[in-house]
């Protein structure tokens, strides 16, 4: 099979979770991406990465701590996959368009609405593809959801509540996570919970949100979560940081279709941790399938009757995965799975790289392009705007730039 060359810049816990993925779709028999070079500012991050993927590839890629070096060196180049953190997306991608690459790019797009504009304007001049890395609606039980939804099991969508709270004062994965600058958990996480909205009830008119930081000071726990992937870095996290972004967000997202969300993020939760989604609509609930975890959808009717698991098939006769879905899950119509986290996520990560692959070799439409992922962060820039503004904000507006006021401390620090 031809394969595209590419190389990931960014080598740290995300990038080396690519690295799984490419593995995984290695593994499949369907892999139409090379592993060609890595790179990142910290040569020992680089230098990590490309021991573990001589191990798990059997071949050992370049090692740069520069773009344009890594071009000349490896002229034969397509494409990069930018696994760096938030804040830096546009300074690689933009880079990477001008050097005639082609672009995935991890979530969220850009840090602000203005970075994700510069990427779409690089994009536009550069004529490459540009793919978004969201992977959450990728899994199979999202996909069950959707195809329920489709299919008109519960009738027409009326309220969906999307409702998490968890991690008290412990620093989240890295410190940078919880820096305004950084773009914050609600950027870094909720920008998930976003693409999920978009994909099940479509496109959100406006958001009314309130915001907080209740832990201004977070403390490094015995462990940097998720799972081992970012453990190698943990020694270097203080022991305690200043946090500058928002820990709560509550917000009332009204969808174009008419639906209304009701969206609550709570990262700062003491005690019992929560989480939960569920659809309501004219004849009965859907709790939505688990992401990374196997948990199938469950309909309760207005009968009071419940389907999960097999029992959902049949009312979605044409529900299927594609086929490197099917390779890599085991089934064309998985009604759900057991998995650990750490399998599911490479998993995920494989099916992104072989439809980018797909896109570069073949110029087949990319699921999650820019626009797409624009318009999710859009969505939680609209309930950051809203919290500063105490009125409901357009998300039109925010990615036009019309609303700009949270935005605008970020924009200054990147000089943007």
């Amino acid at each position: 099979m031809e394969k595209i060359k590419l190389a990931i810049v960014g080598c740290g816990g995300m990038g080396g979770r690519h690295l799984l993925g490419l593995q995984e779709l290695a593994q499949s028999g369907m892999s139409n991406v090379a592993l060609a070079a890595v790179c990142d500012l910290r040569r020992d991050n680089a230098e990590r990465l490309a021991d573990n993927a001589a191990s798990l590839l059997g071949e050992r890629p370049l090692v740069c701590d520069d773009v344009a070096h890594m071009v000349k060196m490896r002229p034969d180049l397509q494409a990069v996959a930018v696994a760096t953190d938030a804040g830096s997306h546009h300074i690689v991608a933009c880079q990477a368009f001008e050097l005639g690459l082609h672009v995935l790019c991890e979530k969220p797009l850009g840090i602000s609405m203005r970075a994700c504009n510069l990427i779409l304007a690089a994009q536009a001049r550069a004529g490459k593809a540009l793919s978004v890395a969201e992977n959450y609606r990728r899994d199979p039980m999202a996909r069950l959801t959707k195809a329920l939804l489709a299919a008109g099991v519960i009738g027409q969508p009326e309220v969906m509540f999307d409702l998490s709270a968890s991690g008290g004062a412990n620093i989240l994965i890295l410190p940078w996570r919880h820096y305004k600058q950084m773009g914050g958990m609600v950027i870094d996480g909720g920008v998930h919970n976003a693409d999920l909205m978009l994909y099940y009830l479509g496109a959100v008119a406006d958001v009314f949100a309130r915001t907080r930081l209740w832990e201004s000071v977070r403390y490094r726990g015995a462990r940097s979560g998720v799972a081992d992937f970012y453990q190698a870095w943990h020694h270097e996290i203080p022991a305690a940081i200043t946090a500058t972004s928002e820990d709560l967000f509550v917000a009332v997202v009204q969808f174009k279709s008419g639906a209304v969300g009701n969206w609550t993020q709570f990262y700062a939760a003491h005690g019992k941790g929560f989480g939960q989604k569920v659809i309501y609509g004219q004849r009965g609930s859907l709790v939505c399938g688990g992401i990374r975890n196997g948990s199938p959808p469950v309909l309760t009717l207005d009968s009071g009757t419940e389907i999960t698991g097999d029992g959902l098939l049949d009312l979605v006769p044409d529900y299927h995965l594609d086929e490197i879905g099917e390779r890599l899950f085991g089934s064309a119509r998985p009604a759900s799975f057991t998995l650990s986290f750490p399998a599911c996520d490479r998993k995920l990560l494989a099916i992104e790289y072989h439809e980018f692959g797909r896109c570069v070799l073949t110029g087949t439409a990319l699921e999650v392009d820019g626009l797409i992922g624009r318009q999710a962060l859009a969505i939680c820039y609209a309930g950051l705007e809203s919290g500063v503004l105490n009125r409901p904000v357009s998300v039109d507006d925010v990615e036009q730039e019309r609303t700009t006021i949270y935005e605008a401390d970020i924009n200054a620090y990147w000089k943007i």
